[in-house]
């Protein structure tokens, strides 16, 4: 019954398609009804995100810009280089090793990373009126559409207080068979910046659907075509799979200080606040749930199936309820002493849940750690942050992570020089689904020892040239993966990853090219596999028209070398080893037009267009095709009022 009424969904959005056409007439009205209104500036929107644990701000910049606005998407967003289904809105892992996010003690929400909508990605407003964004990109034809739906809404009650709401839809049927995917995300986020007491809120729903084929059973329907539609190239299996996640989080921060009079001139004074002392507390819940079904076992496709049922029902969860409270001392109330100190402890409660023989098994765990923030966040030429904490009780006790940041602000004649260098000391306990789990297809008990990590990094970068390089290493002791059977196993040894990035754009006239080249090396890839070299050029062209109208026209490329990359288990939601096809050593070349005027940004793209006339051998991962050459259009506009 339960795929019964997933299929009748999927044909009412196939059936009423048609609704795309007249949105994106929709908004290209509302685009033509605002070009006639002049914005105010972007200084009247300020935006920052904070971090765990303490929320600390970091200012972000207003996503207003009319460049590159075709790469819109969360995959080009995420990476240059991208392990994925092939379709929007499916699983997803970086190429570059240093792009990866940090593992979480959820691994089976690791492959939705760049879909979520979380304290990593969140942002906070202050505007002086209210401001609204929305974004609308469609593509595909009848039968492989793909859509888009990003809201923004904001607005200051007054000075100090703020709301506001987001929401993001993706709908993405696939070139595929059992390829569709759904995403659907939400959130209600609030402010207040006073004097003394300040906070920031979160509520977010993360709800996403894949219908998961594990890729075509036949590569070659590509490599060599004949004819086939691809939507009838014969795929390995028939289920889907559901990832949920809440999030709710709460920061609150009372200040202590003084009026701090300065004289400006003979005659005048200023008067400001210079905050001495703060006091945090940080509440934060979030609940990841993983569901993964098939109506008919397809035993073929999997090594082991346990249960004597004629479908699989797998579920796991996990519940976690952080709080943490802080002591600071403010760095500006001291002119000899220039940096923060702050102190904290934090107290993790967890549950983990999943499924055994339709019996639920449930583990409560309590974690409780110490750390301290030692930053300097304000002068023109040089600042830090070092961060360390450590667990004292619970199943984590003896993790550890030390890490920090260091910048430094130069001139050099008429250039502006940054340099900058970051490193972390850290050991990690395994998440507790590594060591502990069980379902239809997949059943492990393991007793893995703590993965060590050390990572050093630096950039020298010349913004006013355009130009940046950075070198990041890495040594891995007791690293964890996912071996050629689908299964967690912890490497003995050691693994080094040294990886070098470099930017640079160049300008002649109205045309820019830019480049980003990276080169990756791993120890041992047949654990770690990395691409060697991975490419991303972008040639353009832009230009003024009629003194109102920006224009782009260009062309880009991404490229990354053969290696043995991983291939995609949907049960467990897990990317894993094989060393037995390489992919790679193909191009996907974009062509397309960006346009701006005022508060609307449009564009159009011919995605994946050298499919068209290059060999056919577009493998994201073994047995998934990225999608063919694809018609891509969307709209953007922006209300200030």
């Amino acid at each position: 019954m339960r795929q019964e009424q997933i299929n009748l969904t999927f044909q009412f959005f196939y059936k009423y398609r048609v609704r795309r056409f007249f949105l994106f007439i929709l908004f290209i009205t509302i685009a033509l009804s605002v070009w006639g209104i002049n914005p105010p500036s972007i200084r009247y929107v300020k935006t920052w995100k904070v971090s765990d644990p303490l929320g600390m701000a970091d200012s972000v910049q207003v996503d207003t810009l009319h460049l590159n606005f075709q790469d819109e998407n969360p995959i080009d967003r995420f990476s240059i280089a991208n392990s994925y289904n092939g379709n929007l809105g499916s699983p997803i892992q970086s190429k570059l090793y240093f792009n990866r996010p940090e593992s979480s003690d959820f691994i089976f929400s690791d492959a939705f990373y760049p879909y979520l909508t979380d304290m990593q990605s969140a942002r906070f407003y202050n505007t002086k009126t209210p401001f609204t964004k929305i974004v609308y990109n469609t593509g595909g034809s009848n039968y492989r559409q793909e859509d888009q739906i990003k809201f923004l809404f904001t607005f200051n009650a007054n000075k100090r207080l703020n709301f506001g709401t987001t929401l993001d839809y993706i709908y993405s049927v696939g070139e595929y068979a059992n390829q569709a995917a759904k995403r659907f995300t939400g959130s209600l986020f609030g402010s207040y910046n006073g004097k003394h007491y300040s906070a920031v809120g979160l509520a977010a729903v993360n709800n996403m659907f894949n219908h998961e084929n594990g890729g075509i059973s036949d590569s070659s329907y590509i490599y060599e075509p004949i004819g086939v539609k691809s939507q009838d190239i014969p795929v390995n299996i028939d289920g889907y799979s559901t990832f949920r996640k809440n999030v709710f989080f709460y920061h609150q921060e009372y200040t202590i200080g003084f009026d701090r009079v300065t004289r400006i001139s003979p005659d005048s004074v200023r008067k400001e606040y210079v905050p001495v002392t703060h006091f945090g507390h940080t509440i934060k819940y979030e609940d990841p749930r993983k569901r993964y079904y098939e109506a008919s076992v397809e035993k073929d496709f999997y090594k082991n199936t346990y249960l004597p049922f004629t479908q699989t029902n797998d579920t796991a969860a996990l519940q976690t309820l952080t709080n943490t409270v802080s002591v600071g001392i403010a760095e500006e109330f001291n002119k000899w002493m220039r940096f923060g100190l702050t102190g904290f402890v934090e107290n993790e409660l967890q549950r983990f849940t999943y499924n055994v023989d339709s019996l639920i098994e449930k583990k409560n765990e309590s974690n409780t750690k110490v750390g301290g923030i030692l930053s300097k966040q304000q002068g023109e030429r040089f600042r830090y942050n070092i961060l360390g904490d450590i667990y004292l009780l619970g199943y984590k006790r003896g993790d550890f992570s030390i890490k920090g940041q260091v910048n430094g602000f130069f001139k050099v004649w008429k250039d502006s020089i940054v340099l900058s260098a970051n490193g972390f000391v850290r050991s990690d306990e395994p998440s507790y689904f590594l060591n502990h789990y069980q379902s239809n297809h997949f059943r492990w008990e393991n007793n893995f020892d703590k993965i060590y990590r050390t990572n050093v990094g630096g950039t020298f970068s010349i913004p006013t040239r355009e130009f940046s390089v950075n070198v990041s290493v890495e040594n891995l002791t007791k690293y964890v993966y996912f071996n050629s059977e689908a299964l967690p196993e912890q490497y003995g040894g050691n693994i080094q990853v040294i990886a070098a990035n470099l930017k640079k754009d160049f300008h002649v006239g109205n045309f820019v090219l830019e480049n980003n080249v990276v080169y990756q090396l791993s120890s041992q890839e047949s654990i770690l596999p990395l691409p060697t070299l991975t490419l991303f050029h972008n040639l353009y062209f832009k230009n003024l028209w009629f003194n109102v109208l920006s224009v782009q026209l260009g062309a880009n490329v991404r490229y990354n070398t053969a290696y043995y990359a991983p291939c995609y288990m949907p049960a467990i939601a897990q990317f894993y080893t094989q060393s037995e096809t390489k992919v790679g050593n193909f191009p996907v070349v974009n062509v397309y037009a960006n346009f701006h005027l005022k508060q609307a940004r449009f564009f159009v793209e011919y995605f994946h267009v050298n499919q068209l006339f290059m060999n056919h051998a577009y493998f994201s991962m073994p047995d998934y095709p990225i999608n063919p050459a694809i018609f891509k259009i969307g709209v953007a506009t922006n209300f200030y009022n």
